[in-house]
């Protein structure tokens, strides 16, 4: 009896460890502030890709995904890491040429946002400091329509 409660906490307790994640996010391993995780993953949520000279100095040309709540829920999260609710893609230039973005903002404004549902892959996860996540866009399975973002 106590060996078959044993056994059923051991099979409660696995989901909470670091080597599997749900929906296909596996560990490879962790690096100083950087754990990589392997695997696919379909999100949905809002993109932004802010061009203004603050946002450009401080985190490049980068296209970055804030994942709607459901979507949160899936991505990997370190119990000592920021609360990050957002990611920005590794592959940018192939990124923007997924989602249909132009190399430059409209006149007058500073980037451009949509929401989108994507398919992504090799996530890294960064904790600590003035930092981001980082996902590979695989591909878009949905995506509305774009809007253009005020500057600053």
């Amino acid at each position: 009896m106590i060996l078959r409660k044993y056994s059923v906490l051991c099979l409660l307790m696995l989901p909470l460890s670091g080597a599997a994640l749900a929906d296909g996010f596996r560990l490879l391993g962790r690096e100083g502030r950087q754990a990589e995780y392997e695997g696919t993953l379909v999100v949905s949520g809002r993109f932004e890709r802010r061009q203004d000279a603050a946002t450009l100095d401080w985190r490049g040309d980068r296209v970055c995904f804030y994942p709607d709540a459901a979507a949160l829920a899936r991505l990997p999260h370190d119990a000592g890491s920021k609360s990050n609710v957002s990611f920005c893609f590794s592959n940018h230039r192939a990124a923007t040429e997924k989602l249909q973005l132009a190399a430059a903002p409209a006149a007058g404004t500073c980037g451009v946002a949509g929401t989108a549902t994507v398919a992504i892959s090799h996530y890294v996860a960064e904790s600590g400091g003035d930092v981001f996540d980082q996902a590979w866009l695989e591909h878009v399975e949905k995506q509305g329509p774009n809007t253009p973002l005020r500057c600053p």
